[in-house]
């Protein structure tokens, strides 16, 4: 299977009409994209896994045709996701990978349905609010200013070694903000302001097999956060070589290492 002969499908769910990727045939994984990210920006990520004996879905879930209400902030999201991963492998418990925000979504998910979710992977994921700001003191990622969450993206953008990458993700930034800006700016609020370490504790005292992973070129979420979501949530890590956009600029990296985590 290529890239290119990769076709998106959809459902209706919840008022919504869905447009996934369904690659690959083998144990369940259910990827959630970062913020304002497509499903197809993962393709070749999601192909290699696929390759190693996995079925690999990923929905769109900001953009497109969405209409999931965002009132309820990110339990909006992650319960939307959890029905929609309850549906497409037919009520049988599933592997979350999320990237980004759809880490924070991830982990929501994790908690609130543990019976859906058999093993988690968090990468550069929004959670745990540690923070240590441009005067060196200690804070929380709530206070961040949205400028300096954008400054960062521009910022990771540039030192993307993988530069073919580099136009999908902005058009699909720009469009999503020409389409809805107020939408997108929910969105981001919501990934600045959560705090997930109650749900992190409950992951922990249930002993889910999680495996956090941060790259040390990332700006976007700090090393500190990702520190305080490894101890909060129990979790395997591993630090490597990249920018926040590991998750699909290194397919190759990505499916072995991921691949040997679910096959444990």
């Amino acid at each position: 299977m290529t890239r290119q002969s990769v076709k998106s499908q959809s459902i209706f769910l919840d008022g919504s009409k869905v447009s996934f990727l369904d690659v690959g045939t083998g144990g369940n994984v259910l990827m959630v994209p970062g913020w304002s990210l497509s499903p197809r920006i993962y393709c070749d990520s999601v192909l290699e896994l696929a390759r190693q004996g996995y079925r690999v879905v990923v929905p769109e879930i900001y953009g497109g045709s969405s209409k999931i209400n965002l009132d309820n902030g990110l339990s909006s999201l992650s319960n939307f996701v959890a029905r929609f991963g309850e549906f497409v492998f037919g009520g049988e418990t599933f592997s979350l990978i999320g990237h980004s925000l759809g880490g924070g979504i991830s982990t929501s998910l994790a908690a609130n349905h543990p019976l859906l979710v058999s093993r988690l992977v968090l990468i550069s994921s929004v959670g745990h609010p540690d923070w240590i700001d441009r005067k060196g003191l200690s804070s929380t990622l709530g206070n961040r200013s949205i400028n300096d969450w954008a400054g960062a993206f521009l910022v990771d953008l540039r030192r993307t070694k993988e530069r073919s990458y580099l136009p999908q993700v902005i058009v699909e930034a720009v469009g999503e903000f020409a389409k809805n800006p107020a939408r997108v700016v929910k969105c981001a609020l919501i990934a600045k302001a959560v705090d997930l370490r109650a749900e992190m504790a409950q992951i922990k005292s249930r002993q889910l097999p999680v495996l956090c992973i941060w790259t040390k070129d990332d700006v976007v979420i700090p090393r500190e956060s990702f520190l305080g979501l490894v101890d909060a949530i129990g979790a395997s890590s591993v630090e490597l070589d990249g920018t926040h956009s590991w998750a699909f600029e290194a397919p190759m990296q990505f499916s072995g290492l991921i691949s040997g985590f679910l096959a444990d």
